[in-house]
């Protein structure tokens, strides 16, 4: 079984749990905190980088070599052919991984990015507000960058 029929397998089994009204645990207090953070998502990106990619590589390139090397022992023989066959499901597999974990790096990278730009743009918002009253005491008052004119009238 390939990587990619295996991991079908998985995704259906996990549409049938799926649970859309609630979260696993009982919700608030019980479950889990869905919150995240931007050191979390560093220390993930930087497993996947220095730890997660380079190990399954490694391990991908251990077993191209021992069913190369079996393959060619057996190339007169049906397991020879058999072996080949194996391999090229293997080759597609690892590389099938190797795509997602690097998928999920750049998400992890890309959430930090658009949480950041998030945050600027709401902090460029409080920029529209300025202290209201003489002498700049007082509450804040809204100053709209498109003023209505209605009052002129």
């Amino acid at each position: 079984m390939t990587f990619e029929n295996e991991w079908a397998e998985l995704r259906a089994d996990a549409v049938t749990r799926t649970q859309l009204n609630g979260v696993p645990g009982g919700g608030a207090g019980g479950g889990p905190d869905l919150s995240s953070s931007a050191a979390k998502k560093r220390s993930a990106v930087s497993a996947l980088e220095q730890h997660i990619e380079p190990d399954s590589q490694a391990a991908g390139r251990v077993a191209d070599e021992t069913s190369e090397a079996a393959a060619r022992g057996f190339k007169d023989w049906a397991t020879g052919a058999g072996i080949s066959e194996a391999l090229k499901g293997w080759r597609a597999s690892v590389k099938s991984l190797q795509a997602r974990l690097a998928a999920d790096k750049a998400a992890l990278s890309g959430t930090t990015r658009l949480f950041t730009g998030t945050d600027a743009g709401i902090a460029g918002q409080f920029s529209l507000l300025k202290p209201g009253g003489p002498g700049g005491g007082g509450p804040l008052t809204a100053n709209p960058p498109f003023p209505s004119r209605v009052a002129d009238y």
